[in-house]
């Protein structure tokens, strides 16, 4: 068997995977160190729509006119 060949080099690349903050590789050591066959991860069902599904029903955002707005001829000017 290949893996058996090459266990300690794997045990070796998990464990530096899982130092450097890789969950999937923590997991995988600690099934093995349980003695358990790793499983695949299985996705998180999300329950209605996505982010982007929302913010797509949305109605467009559209600039609104510009105002003309006056200001006083008495104004203050600042120091300097």
């Amino acid at each position: 068997m290949r893996v058996g060949m090459n266990s300690e080099e794997l045990a070796d690349l998990l464990t530096r995977k899982a130092l450097e903050g890789d969950l999937a590789s923590a997991k995988v050591l600690v099934a093995l160190a349980d003695g358990k066959k790793p499983r695949a991860e299985q996705a998180k069902k999300r329950r209605g729509p996505s982010l982007a599904e929302r913010l797509a029903a949305q109605p467009e955002w559209r600039e609104p006119p510009e105002e003309k707005v006056e200001t006083g001829g008495g104004g203050v000017e600042a120091e300097g």
